[in-house]
């Protein structure tokens, strides 16, 4: 006797928790065996509620040492190879995505030192410069770049110290919803990384006019380019146009998902020593 098929639905993932779109919209795509999947199709209020989840979660997220979160980017890596075999792509995708997270988390601690810098001056002062994150970062993957793509988005913004989110085409439902299984079980805390599915343009229309986002990480062709550097320029936001996600971030591009902070200090010693400071 045939059995009834029953059709798959992913979710959202938000907070460390898969939900549904507050809209209750869904996409139906092909699944890569053949069967109907049902993707969310995030809405306007889905993108509100994860910028807030993301800035609650960011603070202590940079409060971490860049060693620690190396290891949960390495973590991520491992969960990724333990889940090759199920993941829905090409096994080379599978494989280079793996690696990514393996070199991005050995930047993790290392990348603070290659872009920091002690400045010149002419004074009695010590002047030197660091980076901090930038904040929250609304990252674009193309669709295009696979499990890569999502891996590569994910890692530059994450060692940065940022809270992430994703924004995956809904035709990439499938593949955003393993991929969001192995974030929730790499040790990445709870809102640092989150993942809104559905009509990719759309979402970026409205995280481009959101106050309380840092930076728009776009990668691949993005429509509304202009419109999002104009709505970028009122609140000084960072439009970051990244390289196809074949080509790792570099410290130089990572750069783009910082601050920098410049620390003046006394070329003194005060007496009493280093602690009468």
């Amino acid at each position: 006797m045939s059995r009834l098929g029953i059709d798959k639905t992913v979710k959202q993932y938000v907070g460390g928790k898969f939900i549904r779109s507050e809209s209750g919209r869904v996409m139906s795509i092909e699944g890569s065996d053949g069967r109907p999947v049902n993707v969310p199709h995030g809405s306007r209020k889905d993108l509100r509620d994860t910028v807030r989840v993301a800035r609650g979660a960011q603070g202590g997220w940079a409060g971490r040492t860049a060693y620690n979160r190396g290891q949960i980017l390495y973590r991520l890596a491992e969960m990724l190879d333990h889940r090759m075999a199920t993941l829905p792509t090409t096994k080379a995708d599978a494989e280079a995505a793996v690696d990514r997270a393996v070199h991005h988390a050995g930047w993790s601690d290392k990348v603070t030192a290659v872009l920091s810098t002690l400045n010149p001056v002419s004074g009695t002062y010590v002047n030197y410069s660091r980076i901090r994150p930038v904040g929250v970062v609304v990252a674009a993957p193309s669709a295009a770049d696979g499990l890569l793509g999502l891996v590569e988005a994910t890692c530059a913004s994450a060692l940065m110290g940022n809270g992430t989110i994703l924004l995956v085409a809904a035709e990439a439902g499938e593949l955003a919803a393993a991929y969001a299984e192995c974030l929730h079980t790499s040790d990445m805390p709870a809102g640092v990384v989150n993942l809104l599915t559905g009509d990719q343009a759309e979402l970026l229309k409205v995280a481009s006019i959101h106050d309380d986002v840092d930076t728009l990480l776009l990668y691949g062709e993005v429509p509304d380019l202009a419109h999002h550097q104009e709505q970028g320029a009122q609140v000084m936001r960072r439009i970051v146009q990244a390289r196809p996600a074949q080509h790792a971030a570099t410290p130089i591009e990572l750069q783009q998902l910082s601050e920098v902070q410049t620390v003046w200090m006394s070329a003194y010693e005060p007496r009493g020593g280093a602690a009468a400071y």
